[in-house]
């Protein structure tokens, strides 16, 4: 168990191996590596079971939907990387092959879907640095206003997608320190009564002018990067959905879903990455399970291997509860 008095260490975030977010917020276990090698984990990087995700009773989203909302209106992006990024995460996230490693922490003949909804830019002015009030303030006024549906809030996260040069920060840490993205959820009053709406935060990772870097560029061109963020995430939610709750109550049963020791499922191949200089071993580009294009992903962790998990032919079997 995740004990409440860590819980503002309880992974859900996204950060650069070797950066300040990452000292702040992981911790790795004392002993070694364990020296097991099944093939199908990231190659060069060790399993290490300690990691296992361990379920805790919360809320899962097997059935999901998702909306992504451009930042900075059409002036901030190049129509291609919009277009890429939409494109990319939707046949990420609906893939078959990649879907076989995150169908083990559902129950046996739970059918996984993830429907995209359609993009939103938003044209209001390009924020400097965005942190986790303006985020949610955002959120909320989105579904208030109309601007996004409010159908079935409770299966849907909403990715706000920052623009190139922005700073995505949460509390002390900022993507100029190795933030990546976030993901969590705002408690809200619309049309009289209590709702609440789920979102991810997500960094536009570069190098930018003054040398300085922003986020995770882990690929070889940030609208990747932003992909693999997105997919980082997405999964969280989908498997962790309260993760903020339990920060916000110390309270870790029944609100936790899937939660281990060095936290969500998106957390532990990259911080394991990192720390071996193997980056590039979970962030990468796989074939898609129609055969047709690549997609940009960061791998997952799967307890059938004890680590980070490429596109598997046959779905791993069901996560011990």
């Amino acid at each position: 168990m995740v004990q409440s008095s860590n819980a503002t260490r309880l992974m859900r975030i996204q950060a650069r191996p070797g950066s300040p977010v990452e000292r702040r917020h992981y911790i790795y276990p004392e002993r070694g590596w364990a020296q097991l090698e099944p093939d199908a984990i990231a190659r060069g990087i060790p399993p290490d079971s300690s990691a296992d995700l361990v379920f805790h009773g919360g809320k899962t989203v097997p059935q999901m939907e998702f909306q992504n909302v451009f930042l900075g209106g059409q002036a901030s992006w190049l129509a291609s990387d919009i277009d890429s990024i939409n494109t990319a995460i939707t046949l990420a996230m609906q893939d078959r092959r990649l879907n076989n490693v995150v169908q083990q922490f559902f129950n046996r003949g739970v059918n996984l879907s993830c429907d995209p909804r359609p993009l939103l830019v938003l044209e209001e002015a390009k924020p400097v640095q965005l942190d986790e009030p303006d985020v949610q303030q955002l959120v909320a006024r989105l579904v208030q206003q109309g601007k996004v549906s409010d159908s079935d809030l409770g299966a849907t996260i909403f990715n706000l997608v920052l623009p190139p040069g922005t700073i995505l920060k949460l509390d002390q840490d900022n993507s100029l320190g190795g933030l990546g993205g976030y993901h969590g959820s705002v408690h809200f009053q619309h049309n009289g009564r209590s709702q609440t709406a789920y979102y991810s935060a997500n960094v536009f990772s570069q190098t930018l002018p003054d040398g300085q870097v922003n986020g995770i560029p882990a690929f070889d061109a940030s609208w990747k990067d932003v992909v693999g963020t997105l997919y980082h995430e997405i999964n969280e939610f989908r498997t962790d959905a309260d993760v903020r709750d339990a920060i916000a109550t110390g309270n870790d049963d029944g609100v936790l879903g899937w939660m281990g020791a060095q936290g969500e499922i998106g957390d532990q191949p990259i911080a394991i990455a990192g720390q071996l200089g193997h980056l590039q071993r979970v962030f990468q580009e796989v074939l898609s399970s129609t055969g047709n294009r690549r997609v940009p992903v960061q791998f997952l962790y799967s307890n059938a291997v004890h680590g980070g998990e490429g596109p598997i032919d046959e779905p791993d079997p069901p996560a011990q509860r």
